[in-house]
């Protein structure tokens, strides 16, 4: 409070009036075009939180999934439609070797499934091993699941349809092969779903990059019906007993959770991550 009398002022409020009055002039001076706090605080207050929005509707999420399958063409990793060609041609390629050796003639689709399997789960890890940089979707109202759905719907689309190609080459051009393209498809469409969640949660839950393919390639084994030249016993046995008690709808009810549980849980994965780094 200021004692001062009232002839002479109060020295103090004035020399802090004129030292507002002294940074408001520099800050006006500097500020340029920038409008001041007030402004801006007031154009803050007036738009609504990001949490006080609704849900969107079931058909909005699709459009934004949508949306974000096709941005992912920009953020997706160029290696990944490289990688999922190269294998398919590979697998071609491989099983028209194995075709063409009389003791071997009959694993040729088995091991062209194989090839085309493990370009999904390589394809899949390479979409979805940057993991650091999509930390950044935390912060934004789309979130991680939102990514993660998108990317997967991207790399699973271009895998099938590599995978599509590669059957039809497969099936006019490897020698001895007596079944038509359908039955090539189904023999590595059933588990792919599969081999892709199996893959995707290695890869959301892990630091590494690697953890994803290896577990992918690993896994591939066992959802391929075993080959006439297995042993008919022991772990071919119960592969092919679960193999034959799941069937392909079953095969593609367990993907599916798999690929549902990497999407509800890619929002606390990049947290984890996020702390740990």
């Amino acid at each position: 409070m200021c004692v001062a009398e009232p002839a002479s002022g109060c020295p103090s409020a004035s020399a802090s009036a004129n030292l507002r009055a002294a940074l408001r002039r520099q800050e006006a001076s500097r500020a340029g075009d920038v409008p001041d706090f007030a402004r801006i605080a007031a154009r803050v207050a007036a738009r609504p939180s990001p949490l006080d929005v609704p849900r969107r509707s079931a058909a909005e999420a699709v459009r934004l999934a949508g949306t974000l399958a096709v941005a992912q063409l920009r953020v997706v990793p160029h290696a990944v439609l490289p990688a999922a060609l190269t294998v398919a041609a590979a697998a071609v390629g491989a099983a028209c070797l194995i075709g063409s050796v009389p003791a071997v003639e009959a694993a040729a689709d088995w091991w062209f499934a194989a090839f085309l399997l493990f370009g999904v789960a390589l394809t899949i890890t390479l979409a979805l091993s940057s993991g650091r940089a999509d930390a950044l979707s935390l912060a934004t109202p789309i979130g991680p699941q939102a990514v993660v759905l998108a990317r997967l719907s991207l790399v699973l689309g271009a895998d099938a349809l590599a995978g599509l190609a590669a059957s039809a080459l497969f099936a006019w051009w490897v020698p001895g092969v007596e079944f038509g393209v359908g039955a090539v498809v189904e023999s590595w469409l059933a588990p792919l779903a599969l081999v892709a969640g199996v893959a995707a949660l290695a890869t959301v839950w892990s630091e590494a990059s690697w953890p994803g393919a290896l577990a992918g390639a690993v896994f591939v084994p066992l959802v391929l019906p075993a080959t006439e030249t297995a042993p008919a016993g022991g772990i071919a046995a119960l592969i092919g007993s679960v193999q034959g008690a799941l069937g392909s709808v079953g095969m593609l009810a367990v993907g599916a959770a798999l690929l549902a549980a990497v999407v509800c849980s890619s929002h606390r994965a990049a947290l984890a991550r996020l702390q740990a780094l």
